[in-house]
């Protein structure tokens, strides 16, 4: 049933569409693409699950010693112990080495996401999102190098729907996050605050919409001395929007926006590629959504629009990688139609050509990247969601190199049946990588959800 869901269309999907926020199709998925209906604590690393590539194979070498220090013929790995979750497993295979984790329940009873994740030169995590309280609002925490809060906000515009979809911070501490607010029903108007490392509130950006649907900011780039972002805005026909911000007041010094020649196009992420800037998202044709790249000059000049018509899925985030205007995507990809989307990791050329693709199906049945991140050395790091065995949602992260090879995967398997949890987002610090998303709790609704992991 969920292959023949995949190929439905557009407008039948929308009203099912679960979102950090709702403006754009890429960030999250459909619950008709998926064929499902859509108090702060910390954890130690021993309650952790983790799952191992399944093409990564232990020894097989009669003479080969699991924990002795040596990585001998057909090891991946040896730490000199059998302990888990500390980067080597007991067979000897690289897995994920958790530090902590950080959830936080809003109090309601009901859904609190987390939706883009940002490092600063401290090593300070700041998460963004959103809670439910009486109304949806916008949410921000920080937290500290060992995962405890250091501050934490919640900002209701009007009284209705409010959510931060990403953060970035700049060379001088200062953090931005970005999203929507809703100020009448139905008006959802594209939004960006600005705060000290310290959560004091520098300035706010706001763009007044006259047309009701999924207008906001879904990607934040910081580059060329200023800050860009990326949205949908809403009309007859959804376009993908770019603008250039100055980082001391917010003000809006273009925008351009294109449709991409397609009946809608949608925004995820964005990031500098050499002089330029390039947007990551999806564009609708006859009703399925395509793979989008579109890159604009550091003024606003339209360089080029790409769509993917050969397959459908969407591109959810972008990281810049290298020093040849190259980028990492992430999303989803369906590799032959009717077969379900699969995790797609791509290296693209400043030429927009494929560097190299890695794509991820866990088990069967939707697999989705969201966010990506590039670290020390071109390490890459992808966040989305899996399909597991019993069919449910599931946290994923995956650590790559810069060539593309796949070091290793880690899926939150969070017991029970029903339960439906996303990552979301990443962000590299020295010598860590953080995956951000939200995990369901009976009883709770999802509950935000950070996890740090050793970068190795």
């Amino acid at each position: 049933m969920a292959r023949a869901l995949a190929r439905m269309t557009l407008g039948t999907c929308l009203p099912a569409l679960v979102a950090c926020n709702v403006t754009s199709p890429p960030g999250y998925t459909f619950a008709a693409e998926t064929g499902t209906t859509a108090t702060s604590s910390g954890e130690s690393a021993a309650d952790q699950d983790g799952v191992t590539p399944p093409f990564v194979t232990g020894s097989t070498d009669a003479a080969a010693v699991c924990g002795d220090g040596v990585i001998d013929p057909g090891e991946g790995c040896d730490d000199g112990n059998l302990e888990p979750d500390d980067g080597c497993d007991a067979s000897c295979t690289p897995i994920a080495a958790v530090e902590w984790t950080y959830t936080h329940n809003g109090g309601a009873g009901k859904d609190d996401v987390a939706c883009g994740v940002a490092i600063d030169g401290e090593g300070r995590v700041f998460v963004v999102g959103a809670e439910v309280v009486q109304s949806r609002d916008a949410w921000i925490v920080a937290l500290a190098p060992d995962g405890h809060e250091l501050w934490r906000k919640t900002i209701d515009s009007a009284g209705l729907d409010d959510a931060f979809a990403d953060v970035v911070v700049d060379a001088a501490g200062r953090v931005f996050a970005a999203g929507h607010e809703e100020l009448a029903p139905g008006l959802r108007s594209p939004v960006i605050r600005a705060f000290t490392g310290e959560g004091a509130d520098l300035w706010k950006f706001s763009e007044p919409v006259a047309v009701a649907g999924a207008s906001g900011i879904d990607g934040l780039a910081v580059a060329d001395g200023a800050l860009y972002s990326t949205g949908s805005e809403a009309g007859p026909q959804v376009r993908l929007a770019i603008r250039r911000h100055d980082p001391d007041s917010g003000v809006a010094l273009w925008k351009t926006t294109t449709a991409a020649s397609a009946s809608h196009a949608y925004a995820g992420g964005i990031a500098e590629a050499g002089a330029q800037m390039i947007a990551a998202g999806a564009a609708e044709l006859g009703g399925v959504l395509h793979p989008l790249l579109v890159r604009v000059e550091h003024d606003g000049t339209l360089v080029t629009t790409q769509i993917e018509a050969a397959r459908a899925g969407a591109w959810s985030d972008v990281a810049p990688i290298g020093s040849e205007g190259e980028v990492l995507a992430t999303g989803r990809i369906e590799p032959t139609p009717g077969a379900g989307f699969d995790v797609a990791v791509r290296r693209i050329s400043g030429a927009d050509e494929p560097r190299w693709s890695q794509t991820i199906d866990h088990v069967a049945g939707f697999d989705a990247g969201r966010g990506v991140a590039v670290g020390a050395g071109e390490a890459v790091f992808a966040a989305g969601a899996v399909t597991s065995e019993s069919g449910d949602l599931e946290i994923f992260g995956a650590l790559l190199s810069g060539p593309g090879e796949l070091r290793w995967t880690h899926v939150n398997a969070n017991a029970g049946l029903g339960l439906e949890d996303h990552g979301a987002a990443a962000a590299f610090g020295p010598g860590f990588v953080v995956l951000a998303g939200d995990e369901q709790v009976p009883g709770e609704g999802a509950n935000v959800w950070v996890r740090r992991f050793r970068a190795e």
